[in-house]
């Protein structure tokens, strides 16, 4: 599971008119922008190592860079903690997804320097182990 899977499969959503990976060039509104988490988490491994391991995280924190209302920032980030939420079997890229936990709530991160509100998701992605997803 790589960055390009999560934000194609976010891209997928249909929810924001452009979706980004690792940077947001020219910050257009109603962007998500995804990227791999900072926050630190603890290394977990399978009783007799990675080889039996049926699945894996891939930490991200997507960024709903939406617009100067923010009730419809909030709004944007709702829909796309639900869809996220529900996600369930979803083949993206060659790599299944089983499901994407958030780590916590929906955080308001406030205004970037043009007026733009700004909300934050943090969320392990979790998918499957196997064959066609060991380079991922």
């Amino acid at each position: 599971m790589t960055l390009a899977d999560a934000r194609d499969y976010i891209d997928s959503l249909g929810l924001a008119e452009h979706v980004y990976m690792g940077k947001m060039p020219d910050k257009k509104e109603k962007s998500i922008g995804v990227y791999n988490s900072k926050h630190q988490h603890a290394y977990k491994i399978a009783i007799g190592g990675s080889a039996m391991e049926s699945y894996g995280m891939k930490y991200v924190t997507l960024l709903i860079h939406w617009n100067k209302s923010p009730g419809e920032t909030e709004k944007a980030a709702t829909a796309l903690f639900g869809a996220v939420t529900k996600a369930r079997e979803v083949t993206v890229n060659n790599a299944k997804i089983k499901f994407i936990q958030p780590l916590y709530d929906i955080q308001d991160v406030g205004t970037d320097d043009a007026g733009i509100f700004e909300m934050v998701i943090e969320a392990a992605v979790i998918y499957e182990k196997g064959e066609s997803n060991e380079s991922k």
